[in-house]
């Protein structure tokens, strides 16, 4: 697969629609009137308060930013009492790069964007575990797996459970092997791509093949629904992103998450 600005504004595209259907999905599952999207450009800005998942720009970086986006980027998030976060592609103007840096915004983490076609990529092998859709009868069992390390409280990891699955256009699978809950992910679909999420697997059922079992079955579902991509994301570096890769995905850029420090 060629790796073209053409494809990575079309994964960044959907990035944008996918982040800001689990932000109101959150907003509905929580009754938070905090949770708020706000477009710029082609993106979004995302906050969903202080420690859950997604407060940052997304997909905004393509286009090219001067110091006045990136202020009102900055304002935007200070009203809510955030620092400000950006998504920046490494296929980003100069201009967006050097107002952001102008900015104060200094790197926080890195994410693989990866992605594969679903036909013509030969098999994709899995464990032999079942794969059941969630429903009201096992949403528990994957909250369960999903905050496996949360810790005592896991409120922010059953927040982003119950909206993942509450998200226009998702489904989400668990994994169980011998009968027991091990492992979970999610699909969202966006025309004619789908974005897989919400990936977890219990300590001790790792090394087993059961997110490879996952990938397997959303790939599936993914043709059956007429998707001829899938996309995907991952901490670079890590094992997540090495096991996609083995199962086909190619990475397609390198993120980083820009912040602005927080003021004391």
């Amino acid at each position: 697969m060629l790796i073209t600005r053409g494809l990575v504004e079309r994964l960044e595209a959907v990035e944008v629609e996918v982040d800001a259907r689990l932000a109101r999905a959150l907003a509905t599952v929580t009754n938070d009137p905090a949770v708020a999207v706000h477009p710029l450009g082609r993106g979004v800005l995302i906050a969903t308060g202080p420690d859950r998942y997604v407060n940052r720009a997304v997909g905004i970086t393509l286009d090219a930013l001067g110091p006045d986006d990136v202020d009102e980027v900055v304002g935007w998030y200070s009203d809510r009492g955030l620092p400000a976060a950006v998504q920046l592609s490494p296929w980003a103007p100069a201009l967006t790069v050097a107002s952001l840096g102008s900015g104060g915004f200094l790197p926080r983490e890195s994410r693989s964007v990866l992605v594969r076609p679903t036909v013509d990529a030969g098999p994709v092998g899995g464990a032999q575990v079942r794969l059941v859709q969630v429903d009201d009868a096992t949403a528990a069992d994957a909250r369960d797996v999903m905050a496996a390390e949360a810790g005592p409280d896991r409120s922010v990891s059953d927040e982003f459970m119950a909206a993942d699955r509450a998200c226009e256009g998702t489904v989400q699978l668990l994994a169980l092997l011998g009968g027991r809950p091990v492992g979970c992910g999610s699909m969202t679909t966006v025309g004619g791509t789908a974005w897989l999420g919400a990936a977890s697997t219990v300590p001790d059922a790792r090394r087993r093949g059961v997110q490879a079992a996952l990938v397997a079955h959303r790939l599936d579902l993914a043709r059956e629904q007429g998707c001829h991509l899938v996309g995907a994301t991952a901490t670079v570096g890590s094992d997540s992103a090495r096991n996609l890769q083995r199962l086909g995905f190619r990475l397609v850029q390198d993120q980083w998450v820009l912040a602005q420090p927080r003021r004391r």
